[in-house]
């Protein structure tokens, strides 16, 4: 018996001794309780691992070639078989003889080898997958994120082993083993056990440093990587409750004044012209430029807020909510500038603020947020974000298959990606992007008359071009007629950065202000008619 175990013998004298009955009926109950978990196990076990596997064709590959995905069902129908006997000891268990004694002790016993099976395959299996090097939802796996992959599969197995080893100290004390066999005396071992746990053994100060570190290993390479994976909390999105209609800011369409060309002759009446026409302004491109060509003029006093859907006059969105707060979510990567023009030049609460005053929503987010992509899927169904900002000033770095698809699927179920380039470099790693998050979907120029550039504020020539990193051009993607995600290849959020960081002309800035207005406002009845729709 090892030191620990040894108590003084005033502690020992101490122990109960007598025949206890209801204690008998807890270990039964308990036993029988097993028998839940075995048999869930033994039914689901081989058919969730083959879902599992699935989507995963490297790691299939390679544990069927060394017999780990056959070696584990067959543990998986082991557990469903041990279930089974807990049912048979557990009911036993109400019998109180010698022989139901030793069934429940064999059974508990059986319980604890299929664990550490199961526990041992798994390991085979996940460290394998390291070794390899194997590539999962993007990610390389490597020692840990075998381990991690491993403790996430295995620990339902050391919660049941615990609870299997509570059993047979409770089973190999006196007053259980009395219970069922008659035969008092001394406490036996498992007394003893359970005494130094309660009172920190004959060291205590020896017993609570073992605690102590055993708990800090558990933290460290348990429960705080759990806690990371979590990968943290968010507050659902919500938009103005109201209802509103849209209002466009008014413009005079004023027609082109046509400027007549002047000639250069040697006389009038000469029959030789000294005027040499320029190749890129024929007559039919003349004609064409004047039948495009228009002056818009936008009235000042045209942008009236109370903007929104549903045919009131008060503001607002049918599908919103009372307190409401108008935030600004950044969408954070690995590349540089994620966060460009949102800190120290506030580019987002200036672009918040201008929206406030254009539509009327005073309330608006005091500062700015970013969160992974990873956690777009912790938004409930009617609390997503109607939009998420995405900007960088060089290439965005390597983004995982499984983020992809979470953006993907935020986006298909009503929400908007806002992108915006700060350079080149950017540029092409967002189009490259777009790629892995819709290979479906290509990104498509956006026609000057498209809506997004029409309510509340109108852009006839389509979208400012601003610094043009990628183009001149906004691209978009659509899905189902709804734009999805919408790409300034342009750097628009540096216009609108507090004065001082950037060389913009006011024109420039109200320009990009206005944009963005449009956009959010787009983004907003998009999100109210994807919430009604999932309500009906």
């Amino acid at each position: 018996m090892p030191p620990n175990v040894q108590l003084p013998a005033e502690r020992i004298d101490q122990i109960p001794t007598a025949p206890s009955p209801s204690k008998a009926v807890v270990v039964a109950l308990a036993v029988l309780a097993l028998s839940l978990f075995g048999g869930a196990v033994g039914l689901w076990g081989p058919p969730v691992l083959d879902a599992w596997l699935s989507n995963k064709g490297e790691l299939a590959i390679l544990w069927q070639k060394l017999h780990v995905t056959s070696s584990l069902k067959t543990c998986f129908h082991a557990i469903g078989v041990v279930g089974g006997l807990c049912a048979i000891a557990g009911l036993l268990g109400f019998i109180r003889s010698k022989p139901t004694y030793l069934i429940l002790r064999f059974t508990v016993l059986a319980v604890v080898v299929v664990m550490a099976a199961l526990v041992w395959l798994v390991w085979q299996g996940a460290f394998a997958m390291g070794r390899e090097g194997l590539e999962i939802n993007g990610s390389k796996q490597d020692s840990v994120t075998a381990f991690k992959m491993w403790w996430g599969i295995c620990w339902p197995a050391f919660a049941v082993a615990a609870y299997a080893w509570w059993l047979q100290l409770m089973l190999r004390s006196r007053s259980v083993y009395a219970a069922f066999t008659s035969v008092t005396g001394r406490p036996l071992r498992g007394d003893r056990m359970l005494e130094s746990l309660r009172t920190h053994g004959r060291d205590p100060r020896h017993r609570k440093s073992l605690y102590g570190s055993i708990l800090t290993h558990l933290m460290i390479l348990v429960i705080i990587p759990w806690i990371l994976s979590l990968g943290g909390c968010v507050e659902a999105y919500k938009v103005p409750k109201g209802s509103g209609n849209p209002v466009v800011a008014m413009v005079k369409v004023v027609k082109p004044k046509k400027k007549k060309k002047k000639t250069l002759t040697l006389r009038p009446n000469s029959a030789i012209l000294f005027d040499q026409p320029d190749l890129d302004e024929t007559e039919v491109d003349q004609i064409m430029e004047e039948k495009t060509e228009v002056t818009y003029e936008a009235n000042p006093n045209a942008m009236a807020g109370n903007i929104g859907k549903g045919g009131g006059d008060e503001g607002g969105w049918p599908e919103g909510m009372d307190d409401y707060k108008i935030r600004f979510i950044r969408l954070e990567h690995d590349g540089a500038g994620w966060d460009d023009g949102m800190n120290e030049t506030a580019a987002d609460i200036n672009f918040l603020k201008a929206f406030a005053q254009a539509t009327g929503f005073r309330k608006i987010a005091s500062k700015g947020e970013s969160h992974s992509i990873a956690l777009l899927r912790k938004y409930p169904d009617d609390g997503f974000p109607p939009f998420v900002y995405l900007t960088g000033n060089d290439s965005m770095g390597r983004v995982s298959t499984k983020d992809a698809k979470i953006l993907r699927d935020y986006c298909l179920k009503g929400g908007m990606l806002i992108a915006d380039a700060g350079s080149a470099r950017f540029h092409q790693s967002f189009t490259h992007f777009m790629r892995q998050v819709f290979p479906d979907k290509p990104l498509i120029d956006i026609a000057d008359d498209d809506m997004i550039y029409q309510l509340p504020y109108a852009f006839p020539d389509g979208a400012p071009a601003f610094w043009h990193h990628g183009g001149r051009r906004p691209l978009g993607i659509k899905h189902e007629g709804r734009w999805v995600v919408f790409y300034h290849p342009g750097d628009m959020n540096d216009a609108w950065k507090s004065p001082g960081y950037t060389d913009v002309t006011p024109e420039m800035r109200d320009a990009a202000m206005n944009l963005g207005v449009n956009l959010v406002y787009y983004s907003f009845n998009q999100w109210d008619d994807a919430i009604s729709k999932a309500r009906k």
